[in-house]
């Protein structure tokens, strides 16, 4: 005979309700089949059998809110003969829900526990009867708490560890640090590019080098760095520097992770050479055969995940740059998302900013021929 019980599958879970009886009494049920499904606060668990044999009887019907560890059914082995007499059924449970929070309160008393141990339990929701206490008297202290919290936390086998290398390893610590210290962010919109993608297809159906969406953004961020210069900086020794070349950097995902070229002196380039540098750059980029200086002296970035389908997303800024520019999946409309440094750019300007950007893309003339 096997009781099938409620799992207490973690120390907070106290209870769970029966969604669904696979099986019905007299039937035969294998080993490992699912049984019932029942819900806790946390998860949807699935009951399996334990054994091979017939489903005997059931308990509690579907819809019931049930103690863990109350046996909701009871399988048996084929001509079997069993006693349900000793079992402890939802009936009897019920019978003591009047003083069960009582008897439970003075269950958690009895537990030898010091104070601050109590305490981060009941903040992180662990019963302390899980705990085995390593102070006097095998009283349960903060760092067996602790301890507890961590092997929760490693309960589960490694597969790989892999330490962080090289581009890796700096984009990480670039990263963190501008998670953790740059105060950004994030401003939304989308963009008409019906005029771009009629220009683009004129074009490229007559020359060898194709635009791309990337080059006209790249183009028009020039002229709308150029009007908002306070965007075309760097922050640093507490100071919003201003700077007068424009270099825009360009994130592209390699195989050793993200890199960001820079194509400098963009204000005194058009829109064809644009496309050349940054096609070169890309080449160079995923062949792994950009030099050190290729990465130097960028003034603002722009990262596009379209290709991968995303619309809008928050990119976090390159620092000691102030701003960087979002690009999404391109349709008749392009999404944009421009997060900022909010140390020294307050929203307003931000706005302002990408209103602008999007009338130079929106009307993309100028930006061939000046």
């Amino acid at each position: 005979m096997w009781e099938i019980k409620i799992p207490k599958t973690e120390s907070t879970v106290r209870e769970a309700t029966l969604i669904k009886w696979y099986k019905e009494e007299g039937e035969e049920v294998a080993k490992g089949e699912v049984i019932a499904e029942v819900e806790t606060f946390k998860a949807i668990v699935e009951i399996t059998s334990p054994g091979e044999g017939i489903f005997y009887k059931k308990f509690v019907e579907e819809g019931q809110v049930i103690p863990v560890n109350t046996t909701i059914a009871v399988l048996a082995e084929k001509n079997e003969k069993i006693s349900l007499e000793s079992i402890k059924t939802l009936s009897q449970v019920k019978e003591k829900t009047e003083t069960f929070s009582a008897v439970e309160d003075s269950e958690i008393k009895k537990i030898k526990a010091a104070p601050a141990a109590r305490k981060l339990a009941q903040e992180k929701g662990i019963d302390l009867s899980f705990i085995k206490g390593s102070g006097p008297a095998g009283a349960i202290t903060k760092k067996d708490v602790e301890n507890y919290l961590q092997k929760k936390r490693m309960d589960f086998s490694i597969k790989e560890a892999r330490k962080l290398t090289g581009v890796r390893k700096i984009t990480a610590q670039r990263l963190s640090f501008s998670y953790q210290n740059i105060p950004q962010f994030t401003l939304h919109r989308k963009v008409d590019i019906t005029q771009i993608a009629k220009i683009r297809s004129d074009i490229n159906a007559q020359c060898d080098l194709h635009l791309s969406l990337v080059d006209f953004v790249l183009r028009a961020l020039v002229y709308t760095l150029e009007k908002f210069p306070e965007f075309n900086a760097i922050f640093e020794d507490d100071t919003h520097k201003l700077v007068e070349e424009i270099n825009i950097g360009i994130a592209i995902a390699t195989n050793k992770g993200l890199v960001v070229p820079v194509i400098k002196d963009l204000r005194k380039r058009k829109i064809f050479e644009i496309a050349q540098i940054r096609r070169l750059i890309t080449e160079q980029a995923l062949q792994e055969k950009l030099q050190p200086k290729d990465f130097e002296g960028g003034t603002f970035t722009i990262t596009n995940l379209g290709l991968q389908e995303i619309e809008y997303f928050t990119p976090l800024i390159n620092p000691p740059q102030v701003a960087i520019l979002g690009v999404g999946k391109a349709e008749s409309f392009l999404p944009l998302s421009f997060s900022i440094d909010h140390r020294v750019i307050d929203g307003l300007q931000g706005a302002k900013f990408l209103q602008f950007l999007s009338q130079m893309l929106a009307s993309p003339y100028r930006l061939l021929f000046f």
